[in-house]
């Protein structure tokens, strides 16, 4: 492939990426990589997000001022990159609002940085799915920009936002993302939540669920075996916001929650 031709097809590329399309046939290819890659940097053609990562500026617009897709950027920020939390629910078009930070899934000893004042922020796949070699499990691709992205599936990510919803704004913003998602595969969902095998995760899962029956379709064996599932002592769902006990689920939930001022509005 010609090199404007790459640059025209891809808004956010890596080295390699640029290096396997370009420069296949040479026998010095890392080299002839690295020799457009520095001469496209200094005349302003590319830009560049952090080592390896590169973007390419919209015709006629200069390096610095042409918009970035940010979701585009995390998934070509490492190898193994996967969309997730709050960013998966933008990239599935679910978050109500548009979140600074940026977060992906890698297991590589990345770290936090930040482009264009948003903070990318690397997660590590939950302990019990690296033991068991699937953290990235329930993984699917959307396209954005004609490029691929991998990002957590829906299910995933609806039960990874109520494990850990500071990644996704907090507990209320990630609840009511969630009640506007319109549909929600059960049995792919309970399977992740038995791998991941945290009481307090089936917990706040079976009570979201409960919330939503009649919207999800939930079966009464599906909350049945999350509520055998659930903690033995009672567990706040948000400990800052204290609450009243979901007896049903040993959950400490927020006033709020109760009185179901935490649904989307549609």
């Amino acid at each position: 492939m010609k090199m404007l031709d790459f640059l025209a097809l891809h808004p956010v590329f890596t080295r390699g990426e640029f290096r396997r399309a370009v420069s296949a046939n040479s026998a010095n290819s890392d080299t002839a990589a690295s020799s457009h890659l520095g001469r496209y940097l200094r005349s302003g053609r590319i830009g560049r997000v952090r080592r390896g990562v590169f973007f390419t500026p919209h015709p006629g617009e200069k390096v610095d001022q042409s918009p970035v897709d940010f979701l585009l950027v995390a998934s070509r920020c490492a190898p193994d990159a996967v969309l997730s939390h709050s960013s998966a629910l933008e990239a599935h078009g679910y978050a109500r609002t548009v979140f600074e930070r940026v977060v992906f899934l890698t297991e590589s000893k990345l770290k936090r940085f930040t482009f264009r004042r948003r903070p990318f922020t690397p997660v590590s796949p939950p302990a019990e799915l690296r033991r068991l070699r699937r953290s990235f499990m329930l993984a699917t691709e959307v396209e954005r920009q004609g490029l691929n992205c991998r990002v957590t599936s829906v299910e995933r990510t609806a039960v990874d936002v109520l494990d850990r919803p500071e990644l996704a704004g907090g507990m209320e913003e990630a609840w009511g993302a969630l009640s506007g998602v319109p549909l929600l595969d059960l049995k792919v969902l309970m399977e992740y939540v038995r791998l991941r095998g945290q009481a307090t995760l089936a917990a706040k899962t079976g009570l979201f669920l409960e919330r939503h029956r009649k919207h999800f379709a939930v079966r009464n064996e599906t909350l049945a075996e999350l509520r055998s599932m659930r903690p033995r002592q009672p567990h706040y769902l948000d400990r800052a916001a204290g609450g009243k006990l979901a007896a049903g689920w040993n959950l400490i939930v927020p006033a709020d929650l109760v009185e179901g001022e935490w649904e989307a509005v549609n």
